[in-house]
């Protein structure tokens, strides 16, 4: 078989494989990705790396971690599908990098409409504008300013897209909204548990028409800044833990946790091929204190859910992470779930994850019926509230309620 090496056949693959894994769906959407040439906006990378189902990050802060990329296909793909975009529409983008997300944007507006996109750092917005003339754009503005803030200037936008991490609804945002306007952005829940919500308004609150597990780089230099924190484990191996503000963890103690005695618990919950963890994860996101948080990398004796690691529980200077034990009975290969807690309360934090794992296990689970959002600023947060009060996430400037009907 001749290998796909042509820049025209890789857009092509590229486009064949998002719709076949339906990520890609309305044809306007699939014209603009089959229009555009993914690799102009990323000079320098390789035919098969820019066209590979990948991030690719294009900017790494002083200790190497990435503060800027370009998002893996099938993410931008299912955002945009998220913003229904239309011709005519006033976008607003919270996050340039390369120009590539804008420009598919500015297709999918043309003729009459406009897209503002925004980043922070002034070589990432020379980078991005000179891709997007490079490629013809002609209805995409680029500035430096801070995403969170928006551009009231240019309010009010039918579509806000944040193609960058936040960990609250930014307050200046939901105003830069016409009335009938949708807000996209990837907002973390609790911990590293991550969604892209798409909201619109309801009344005084917002309710979500879409909602997407999914992680971004998150928000920096600006109002609404996302810290994470990533504690580099004691011992041998390279473990780290992403840790964030809102959690209670003692980050010089925890260094120390796996060195300690383990408490194992394994549970009677079992995952088999196509089961998601999606949905354990948003639960124990919302009824954990501190959610969970990953934890990637290995060590001698470290049993991980993934081979890229778990994710896991924190408490001050307490861990436990989600493992698993391989099984086969009448219905085939089983992933039994278990948890392992390091630490001085390992044995009760561990028993604690455990107990949660049943509960969605026993009134929730992957049968039922996927979940819904429904998110309140500033007076508004007190109008709004759930059927299981664990379901609601007061933040700082807003309001995450979880509609999800139990199963018994």
């Amino acid at each position: 078989m001749t290998p796909v090496t042509g820049p025209a056949e890789l857009r092509e693959a590229l486009v064949t494989r998002l719709i076949d894994g339906g990520h890609l769906r309305t044809p306007a959407i699939i014209a603009a990705f089959r229009g555009t040439e993914r690799h102009q906006f990323l000079p320098g990378v390789d035919l098969p790396a820019a066209y590979s189902e990948d991030a690719v990050p294009t900017k790494h802060d002083k200790t190497g971690e990435m503060i800027s990329c370009i998002s893996a296909p099938s993410i931008v793909a299912t955002q945009l599908e998220q913003m229904g975009a239309e011709p005519g529409h006033k976008i607003l983008e919270a996050g340039a990098a390369t120009g590539y997300n804008a420009y598919l944007l500015g297709q999918l507006v043309a003729p009459e409409g406009h897209v503002w996109t925004v980043d922070v750092d002034q070589d990432l917005v020379d980078g991005a504008q000179q891709n997007l003339t490079q490629a013809g754009a002609t209805n995409v503005t680029v500035v430096l300013g801070d995403g969170a803030a928006g551009l009231p200037e240019h309010a009010p936008f039918d579509r806000i897209q944040f193609t960058v991490g936040a960990s609250d609804i930014p307050v200046k945002i939901p105003d830069q909204l016409s009335p009938n306007g949708r807000l996209v952005i990837p907002l973390r829940v609790r911990g590293s548990i991550s969604r892209s919500f798409a909201f619109e308004r309801d009344g005084q609150a917002w309710k979500t028409v879409s909602t997407e597990m999914m992680t971004f780089v998150p928000l920096r230099k600006g109002v609404c800044d996302d810290t994470r924190t990533m504690v580099d484990m004691a011992g041998e191996g390279d473990v780290r833990l992403e840790t964030y503000a809102e959690q209670d963890v003692d980050r010089d103690a925890i260094r120390t946790a796996l060195d300690q005695p383990p408490a194992e618990i394994n549970t009677s919950v079992k995952f088999r091929t196509g089961d998601s963890y999606e949905w354990l994860y948003l639960y124990l996101a919302y009824v954990l204190p501190n959610g969970l948080s990953r934890m990637p990398g290995s060590r001698p004796g470290l049993i991980p859910n993934f081979g890229w690691g778990s994710m896991t529980a924190l408490d001050g200077a307490t861990l436990a992470y989600l493992t698993k034990r391989d099984g086969e009975d009448e219905h085939g290969t089983f992933w039994q779930l278990g948890v392992i807690g390091h630490g001085p309360q390992a044995a009760d934090l561990a028993e604690q994850v455990a107990t949660e794992i049943h509960k969605w296990h026993r009134h929730w689970g992957n049968e039922v019926p996927a979940p819904s959002f429904r998110m309140a600023v500033g007076d508004a947060r007190d109008q709004i509230g759930a059927a299981v009060p664990r379901f609601v996430i007061d933040k700082p400037a807003s309001r995450l309620v979880l509609d999800w009907p139990r199963q018994c």
